[in-house]
């Protein structure tokens, strides 16, 4: 993060809080049961309550870290996704990206998650990946210090499309959710969340009701 920092030309910069949460992730990984499912991404992962959601699946695990980016989210790959040999992997990637702590273009995110598929394919050929569309963000805030940089919905929609193109892996499952969330002025439903960026728990309920039963295929 940079937000605090006079100067900065968009180089990433780690926080107390995100190493701590790393470290539990490696601690987890020690501990960890192969062929489980995986929730792999920024801070709206993390948030996301998986023992309360997914009570029915016996070998989850949650390994958001907010505030991520895609390359943080490739640095740690090995530690939050492959140690785990899981069956399922869930991602949801890029809105930290937009943000101004490194701003890049949607195609440049699209390479990120390409590069993090295949350190993932390479070392687990047979995990079946879900790559959801990144969440819109709520553009009236965009004030807010929640939505800060270059977040607007287009950049955001861009972002999946960008992944359609260049990401060509056969157990790699594209999920769009990111219409569901949006109205006819694709503005993002201010109901579903509790900020700019991050789901409140109707949000969190409506996420789980359009991918539990694609996760639910796969186990």
């Amino acid at each position: 993060m940079r937000e605090t920092m006079k100067y900065n030309p968009c180089y990433y910069q780690l926080r107390e809080g995100q190493l701590q949460r790393i470290l539990s992730i490696i601690q987890q990984t020690k501990i960890a049961l192969e062929g489980g499912v995986i929730f792999f991404g920024d801070s709206i992962t993390e948030m996301y309550n998986i023992e309360h959601y997914y009570q029915d699946i016996s070998i989850k695990y949650n390994c958001g870290v907010g505030g991520a980016t895609s390359n943080e989210l490739l640095w740690i790959c090995d530690e939050a996704v492959i140690k785990y040999q899981p069956k399922v992997v869930v991602m949801m990637i890029g809105i930290n990206d937009l943000g101004n702590t490194v701003m890049l273009s949607p195609k440049e995110i699209a390479v990120n998650i390409k590069n993090i598929i295949d350190l993932i394919r390479g070392n687990c050929p047979q995990t079946q990946i879900l790559l959801l569309s990144t969440l819109p963000c709520v553009e009236s805030l965009r004030s807010y210090h929640q939505v800060p940089g270059i977040r607007c919905n287009d950049l955001v929609e861009m972002i999946y499309q960008q992944c359609q193109d260049i990401i060509i892996d056969p157990k790699t499952r594209f999920v769009s959710i990111f219409e569901e969330f949006i109205d006819e002025n694709k503005e993002a439903l201010i109901e579903y969340y509790q900020d700019g960026l991050h789901l409140n728990e109707l949000g969190y309920e409506k996420l789980t009701r359009l991918i539990k039963p694609i996760i639910q295929e796969y186990i």
